[in-house]
């Protein structure tokens, strides 16, 4: 509670009193004068409110009363450890669980599984009547192989197109490799004829017609290279779509083959072209610079070639080899064809071993009981571990933020404490049986024990965010407006607004970032009686 101190007007009663008694009485001896008249009351009364004003303000220019001192207990900053804790309930879950299947078709002998049942590992939970494993498994034999050779087959058509796609890749490659040696071929050209160009102003004009029948010849040359490129592509790109297996196959390997020869022989050819155009000379500066001209476009066409075949090597063909879904479901059916094929023999030493437990843990689900026949591969009951367990989380999507994967959290079920540890959260936000977007996590327990039930409820406790010998304040001083958070202090005697930035922050404590140092008094009175500009005395609320 603020404590205003108020001052009260004295009145000096005994000289009102003294004047009231020397007040002199009216001579009777003196002529009676006759009495002033009084002013009316519209008049009177605007003069005493301009008095009172006037009294007013001199009151308040020459001392009047003074304003009241507050006295403000305060708290100081000081240097903490602040947590920040998230607390949360969810499900206990296990996270290894195993369906046993029956590997015989015959009776059931006796069942020792019963839901809610805790059983150790090598526990008997199931017998069978084996006087009647006399099945003939002659079609089980057969379905068996029928699988196997299914899958081969598609292993080895997804090979035969794997060889195919990487054959195809090294050609590729040669012919990229090819495309990178004449662009360097071809770029030495250019670089030759812009050095003639130099210097063939000098050159004599008798050979103009001798180096004009040449450039002839070497344009004629560039068109067939030009052909035989695209007779040599055509067929690599049909090879591209086509098995090794295919009848024309072997016919266009053999055109790419023969458009690459004859496009090697016009590459030589060219060259000597080339040479001799370099011995004739050419007439003038100018048909050295239309040769020049001729082979930057082939230069260029050259490099759009390989910048053509590269991207489509980045781009890849179509995808080869089996996909891991193939392989997965291949390994189940050939499971399940291990599963059908064991021999009588084999059945038989199934059916005298019976089912065991695999594993420490709790009968979930029991599908079968004493004087039924398992059906082979039918299913017979479930086995959840009470060793490997976690709890499931529903966390609001606002709280996501709190959740890091390697977390260390306390587990309560019932009343015993548990250790955890955060180990996966969702990636995505889906809406909960009220509509609330959450985002599913899973805490694993990692000192479990055999009083752990499951399906029932947890509660979960992390640390998210932790500080050390931080500057912090207790939470209950910080104030929040619409310009963000500040606390009142006393400076010069007025309380003053100051401006924070707030850190970790636990249930009672806050981290104060900046705005603050340590040691500074900050008002802990946060009652809507203290306003910025007070005059404040601070008086420490602590022992």
């Amino acid at each position: 509670m603020f404590r205003k101190r108020q001052k009260t007007k004295n009145y000096d009663a005994e000289n009102e009193i003294l004047l009231e008694n020397t007040e002199e009485l009216p001579d009777l001896n003196e002529e009676v004068k006759p009495p002033k008249k009084k002013l009316p009351g519209w008049v009177i009364i605007p003069a005493l409110g301009v008095l009172v004003v006037i009294f007013f303000i001199c009151s308040k220019l020459f001392g009047g009363e003074s304003q009241t001192v507050l006295q403000l207990e305060t708290v100081a900053v000081k240097r903490a450890e602040v947590k920040e804790d998230f607390s949360i309930s969810g499900m206990v879950n296990s996270e290894k669980t195993k369906v046993f299947y029956s590997p015989v078709n015959a009776p059931i002998l006796e069942c020792n599984a019963e839901v809610g049942q805790t059983v150790k590992a090598g526990d008997v939970l199931v017998k069978y009547d084996i006087t009647t494993l006399e099945r003939d498994n002659q079609q089980s034999e057969l379905n068996s192989l029928s699988t196997k050779y299914t899958n081969q087959d598609t292993v080895e058509q997804a090979n035969r197109a794997a060889a195919s796609t990487a054959a195809a890749e090294s050609q590729a490659s040669s012919s990229v490799q090819s495309l990178k040696k004449q662009i360097q071929d071809k770029q030495a050209e250019v670089d030759s004829l812009q050095s003639i160009a130099a210097s063939s102003q000098s050159e004599a004009a008798k050979n103009a017609a001798a180096a004009a029948e040449i450039q002839k010849k070497m344009q004629e040359n560039l068109d067939n290279q030009s052909k035989q490129k695209a007779i040599k592509e055509n067929a690599e790109r049909e090879l591209k779509d086509m098995s090794s297996t295919d009848t024309k196959y072997n016919e266009l390997m053999s055109t790419a083959q023969q458009a690459t020869n004859n496009l090697s022989n016009l590459e030589i050819a060219y060259r000597e072209l080339e040479n001799k155009l370099s011995a004739v000379g050419s007439s003038d500066a100018s048909g050295t610079a239309q040769v020049l001209e001729a082979d930057k476009q082939e230069l260029a066409a050259l490099k759009s070639s390989l910048t053509e075949m590269q991207n489509s090597s980045q781009s890849g063909g179509t995808a080869t080899g089996t996909t891991n879904a193939q392989k997965k479901n291949m390994q189940v059916a050939e499971n399940l064809a291990e599963l059908t094929q064991l021999t009588t023999e084999e059945l038989l030493s199934k059916g005298k071993e019976g089912i065991k437990a695999e594993f420490d843990g709790i009968i979930s689900d029991v599908q079968v009981v004493e004087g039924t026949s398992a059906v082979q591969g039918g299913q017979l009951f479930t086995l959840v571990s009470n060793q490997d367990v976690a709890v499931e989380l529903e966390v609001s999507s606002n709280d996501f933020d709190k959740l890091i994967i390697g977390t260390k959290a306390t587990v309560k079920i019932g009343q015993k404490t548990y250790e955890g540890t955060l180990t996966s959260v969702d990636k995505i936000a889906l809406p909960n049986a009220k509509g609330n977007p959450v985002i599913g996590a899973e805490v694993h327990i990692d000192n479990p024990d055999d009083e752990i039930y499951i399906g029932v409820n947890a509660k979960v406790a992390m640390t998210v965010a932790e500080k050390k010998n931080a500057l912090s304040l207790p939470n209950e001083v910080v104030n929040t407006s619409a310009e963000g958070d500040f606390v009142y202090v006393i400076e010069g005697g007025i309380v003053k607004k100051q401006t924070v930035d707030l850190g970790v922050a636990s249930d009672n404590m806050v981290e104060i970032v900046s705005g603050l140092k340590e040691g500074d008094q900050v008002i802990s009175d946060v009652s809507g009686d203290v306003e910025e500009g007070m005059q404040a005395i601070a008086i420490s609320g602590e022992e």
